[in-house]
Formats: C-alpha cells, structure tokens, sequence
C-alpha cells in the first residue's frame, strides 16, 4: 500500500498490503469520480454536525441515514414533488445518505450492481440535488475493485464524508476470496474486535495516504452480538481514525434491528444499553459469594478523554411496506409504523441517529407515520 513517510501504517499483514497496493493500482485505471454538478436544491448550508447527529433534543437531534441501492431510489428523493411520488421534501441537512455498495443487482438485472463506477454516479447526482447533506459509502470486505462489496468504494469522490465498513458473516465470507489468509467468521468478542482494529486501520489508512480521500473518515457497522462490547469498538474506531485529524471520529452503526422487530420495548432497552456502553465498562468476573462461585456484572466508568462520542452512534431499523409477521428477516416483517415507534423509543433513550434500511416504497410510509411525520414535517 502506498503510504505517506510520516503517517502510521495501517495494521495489514505484507502480503494482504501488497495485494491491497495492486488493487488500489489498478483502480486508479478506472474512470475517476466527477466533481458533482451545481447543486440545484440548497444554497446556504448549516454547520456539519461532528458526529452522525447534532447536539440538541430530540426533534433537533433526530438524524436519519438513508439506504441508497439505485439509480431508482436517488430519483425518488431528489423529486421534490410530492405529488408526483418524491421524497425530497422529507429530508433535512444534518441527513445521511448511504449508498449500499454491497448491492448486487436485482433478479431481473434491471438495477446493476453497484460498482465503483455506479456508486460514484449515484453519489454525484445525490450531492447536486443535497449539497448540505452528507453521503457515507457502506463498504463490503472484499478487496476486488472491479465489484460490488470492494472495501475502498467511494475513497476518492470528492462528495462523500465516510467509508462504512459492514462487518458481518455475509460480507466476510464474501471477500474471503480476496483475502486467502483471512480465516473463517469467528463470533468470539475477542476476534471480533481484533479483526475490526484490523480492518478499519486499513480503511483510515488508505483515507489517510490519498490527498483526494482528505477528510474522510472510517467507520463499521458491526452485527448486534449480546457478548459484544460496542463501546470498546467505538474507542478502537477513535484510535484508528486519529491519523486523520481528529480525537472521536469513530463512527459505528450497529445492527439493531431484530430488536425492533421482537418488538419497541427489547429495541428501547437495546439503545438504552448500546448509550451506556459509550459510557461504561461492563466487566463479568466470578466471585465467591456465600460460599459458591457467581457471575458478577461490575460497572467501570470510563475517563474521560478515552470516552467515544455517542452522536457517532446509529441504530438500525430495518422494514417493510408489506411486513410479514411470519419472516425469517427483520427487513421482511417489521412494519414502517412499529420502525417509527422504534425511533421515538430509541430517541428517548438519549439516540440521535437512525440507519433506516429499507427501500423507497418502505420510507414513504414511514415519513406518513405520526409519529415520524411530526419531528420531520415535510416542506
């Protein structure tokens, strides 16, 4: 991997870096990513939050990052029309949008997948419609630059503020192939946040290497596992980003949506223990308490200074607009009214930011529902 003389390397093996300098080589082959058009939508822009949300209550506080697959879904939210099917009306500033570069296409072959070339276009036409909102680039684990799922996607286009790396079996196993030494998927706490160090070392250094990558940052979007610390994760994310310019630049969103499907209860004690763990240190040890050996919980606050910045943190609802009560997924049978109760639960809680994965259809609902339709009016 190419590196700048007076930055730190980023935690790679030899040959996984000589493989990653290949390919990064043979992207710069690629067509290189437009500047965007001239905005067309929003002319004086608000102060960027630091993190996923601003400070603030609730309403003022309420940040939604929004999956992009298409081409389709840009052009339902940069139709202002209502009436006409838009979305655009809908969205404020501190908004998010994040295009999926996991996605491989539809069935029908209608909707390509979305490669470099198709995520720099999809970013490109979204910052000229919404030059005030942010665009992140949810990443794959895979170090082929030719596909979707490539771990770099979106590292040069001058319109996107973060690279979002999704950290799950699915998308592990999926660039396995790239990465001959990487191993199986282990669910163990301890592996889990080595290999994520690991990974986003990589992501923060290649941002930090590219004079086009300047100012961006690097982020996970982990699997939602009781035995997982995510306040850890997030102060490992903070390490690894400080080669960029800044002390909490971390950003994570979990995936916490089969909580608010069992229900808003389980999704509301879920935040309310993900916002503690940015707090927090949870440490289990057994002690011997009348005369037998127990777990113990013990509750450890961290310093200060180490302490991760809890408006980098985004929940994630995922629903339907035909929700099955009888699926297997979260995304197939959650409805857009219990994914608004979610929300107002989670922003209770102390939440500001909410990674809605769901398609156009599902957010056109979901911006009908009382209670979203009233901390987000449409204009």
């Amino acid at each position: 991997m190419i590196q700048r003389s007076n930055r730190q390397k980023p935690t790679l093996s030899l040959r996984r870096a000589a493989l990653l300098a290949a390919l990064i080589a043979a992207v710069a082959l690629l067509p290189a990513a437009t500047a965007p058009p001239e905005a067309r939508a929003q002319v004086s822009c608000p102060p960027t939050p630091a993190g996923f949300s601003p400070d603030g209550p609730g309403p003022a506080r309420f940040t939604m990052l929004i999956r992009i697959n298409t081409i389709a879904n840009v052009r339902d939210y940069t139709n202002f029309h209502a009436g006409t099917g838009g979305l655009g009306g809908w969205i404020r500033p501190q908004d998010i949008f994040v295009i999926n570069t996991r996605f491989l296409g539809n069935r029908a072959g209608t909707q390509p997948p979305v490669t470099q070339a198709v995520a720099a276009e999809l970013a490109t036409e979204l910052k000229a419609a919404f030059p005030c909102n942010r665009i992140v680039g949810l990443n794959g684990l895979s170090f082929d630059p030719f596909s979707a799922g490539y771990g770099y996607t979106l590292y040069d286009h001058p319109g996107v503020w973060a690279l979002l790396s999704d950290f799950e079996p699915m998308d592990w196993s999926a660039g396995s192939a790239t990465d001959p030494g990487r191993g199986g998927w282990n669910s163990k706490a301890k592996v889990g946040l080595k290999r994520l160090k690991r990974w986003v070392g990589g992501v923060s250094g290649v941002l930090g290497s590219y004079p086009s990558s300047n100012g961006k940052r690097a982020g996970v979007v982990p699997i939602d596992d009781d035995r997982w610390d995510y306040g850890r994760i997030a102060q490992a994310a903070d390490k690894k980003n400080r080669r960029l310019g800044g002390r909490r630049l971390g950003l994570q969103s979990v995936m916490t949506q089969d909580h608010c499907a069992d229900g808003v209860k389980e999704f509301k004690g879920r935040a309310q223990r993900l916002l503690r763990e940015y707090r927090f240190r949870f440490i289990t040890k057994r002690v011997r308490r009348g005369g037998k050996k127990r777990k113990v919980t013990f509750k450890k606050k961290l310093k200060k200074r180490s302490r991760p910045d809890r408006s980098n943190l985004a929940l994630q609802i995922s629903f339907s607009a035909t929700p099955d009560p009888n699926a297997g997924l979260a995304v197939a049978k959650t409805s857009a009214d219990q994914a608004a109760a979610c929300a107002r639960a989670g922003l209770k809680k102390g939440g500001g930011a909410f990674f809605f994965f769901a398609s156009s259809e599902a957010m056109r609902l979901l911006f009908l529902q009382p209670r979203i339709a009233a901390l987000r009016p449409p204009t």
